[in-house]
């Protein structure tokens, strides 16, 4: 099964948006003429995974290398860098065309920045003496779809920057990528935004339409209605508590990078592994997959009991297999006392209660409704997304917003983000500010699915997270 997932069903063309990426990645490459040597930031070679597969590159005659303080060791005469912009990535391409220069190799350097170029970064590169040596462009890269209804922005250390640094590029890049779909999707006529960040995204997002308006006269019916924009920092206790549903266990567990897990081969009951690794896709391309992604791994394990038996001796389900195994594996985790004394403190702390076949958001953690998708799903049914540091921006005609922190929020969204004018379900892109769980997005599933609410969802995020992932980013040494 391919690891790029399968778009074809997704409530927006989110297919498009990858195949531009990849048509901008092809003519970057083709333009560079002739045997190339591709070395790619560690941190963006899974999000270039999922918008051109390796296989696709290595047709047009590129070595591949992932980017480290280690000399480029390649007989191509051209390198081709594409890199965030990050100053040690910088220090690193330096040391690389000095020590070229120290051996005599004569070589060609092009430094694709991604999403966009650096001044401070192309400073250090002048500094480094080596920036003339260099064509340099950008590859503008500002959102990854990672499956039918989830978009990353892919900006790992945003939370860190925003709180932390008092950095508000992340920010800009998040309103960017926005902007860009409006360009092709249309103005989104109702935003609401919770949160210091939200809200700041939110005005970087008026400016950019003033700046660089999106022409309603070419544009038919928006085809997102409704942009909700929500801080991490508004729940942090979402994201500290242990997920429970099938997709999110193994986040947590054995770390999603990218939709794909990586394990030992013995593990999916694979022969003579001899401790090899191997990657298991794990996206809505796979049928059993999406069927059970959302429900929680109590259940999971009843359905995959049933569909162990309905197998029999038929061995060509492999998929079936793949994920009774994987099952397994997350079994002896779950089942330990360690994980269930955690879970009975996480309930003590939260004063959940035990749930039944489920009603409500509440069972992707088995008791305990996020916050987050409360707020959500408020300002979706009532445009009110609680009382504090919430701003309603409704965009008018000329595609600005009128926005104040008196705003009636009573009014509401109800009666306009039912129906699209042609009668079809309104689509809610619903924007973390700080990343997202797993669980949090199978309750935004599973609130969508519900009679009565006629609206798709398509969830944006700065990137999943989990518990351990979003404290990592607070405490990591990037000295």
């Amino acid at each position: 099964m391919a690891q790029i997932p399968n778009l074809d069903n997704a409530p927006l063309n989110l297919k498009s948006i990858r195949e531009q990426s990849q048509r901008d990645l092809v003519n970057i490459l083709k333009n560079i003429r002739g045997k190339k040597c591709l070395v790619i930031d560690p941190k963006l070679s899974g999000s270039l995974s999922l918008i051109v597969p390796t296989s696709t590159l290595k047709e047009y005659g590129i070595e591949l290398r992932l980017l480290s303080a280690e000399p480029v060791q390649t007989d191509c005469a051209k390198v081709v860098y594409f890199v965030g912009p990050q100053f040690i990535s910088m220090r690193f391409i330096s040391s690389h065309v000095h020590d070229d220069a120290s051996k005599g190799l004569q070589r060609e350097y092009f430094l694709y920045f991604v999403p966009r170029r650096s001044v401070a970064c192309e400073k250090i590169l002048e500094e480094e003496k080596v920036h003339n040596l260099m064509t340099i462009g950008e590859y503008p890269l500002y959102m990854v779809p990672l499956d039918e209804d989830v978009l990353s922005f892919e900006l790992d250390l945003a939370p860190k920057e925003w709180q932390v640094d008092g950095d508000a590029s992340s920010l800009w890049h998040i309103a960017k990528a926005i902007h860009k779909l409006e360009f092709t999707f249309g103005l989104i006529p109702n935003v609401r935004a919770k949160g210091k960040a939200s809200v700041r995204v939110a005005e970087i997002l008026n400016r950019m339409q003033t700046e660089e308006p999106v022409s309603l006269s070419d544009m038919n019916i928006p085809e997102i209605n409704t942009l909700v924009l929500i801080d991490r920092e508004v729940d942090m206790v979402t994201p500290m508590c242990s997920q429970l549903t099938y997709e999110g266990l193994v986040d947590e567990f054995l770390r999603i990078n990218n939709g794909s897990v990586e394990l030992d081969a013995s593990i999916m009951g694979a022969q003579q592994q001899d401790g090899k690794k191997m990657k298991v896709p794990l996206n809505s391309s796979d049928k059993l997959f999406k069927e059970i992604r959302d429900l929680n791994f109590e259940v999971v394990v009843q359905v995959l009991r049933q569909k162990a038996t309905s197998m029999k001796q038929d061995y060509t389900e492999v998929t079936t297999m793949r994920h009774i195994n994987l099952a397994q594996h997350l079994s002896t985790f779950t089942s330990k006392p360690s994980f269930l004394g955690q879970l009975d403190m996480e309930h003590t702390i939260i004063e959940a209660q035990s749930y039944d076949i489920p009603n409500d958001i509440s069972y992707v953690f088995s008791g305990y409704a996020p916050l987050s998708i409360r707020l959500v799903q408020n300002a979706i049914r009532s445009g009110c997304m609680g009382n504090q540091s919430s701003t309603p921006c409704d965009r008018n005609k000329h595609g600005g917003f009128s926005s104040s922190p008196s705003f009636d929020m009573s009014q509401g969204l109800s009666s306009s983000i039912d129906k699209v004018g042609d009668g079809r379900r309104s689509l809610v892109l619903v924007v973390f500010v700080g990343g997202v769980t797993f669980a949090e997005i199978s309750a935004l599933r599973f609130l969508s699915a519900q009679e009565g609410m006629a609206y798709d969802v398509i969830v944006g995020t700065t990137k999943i997270i989990s518990g351990n992932s979003l404290a990592e980013t607070f405490s990591e040494n990037l000295g």
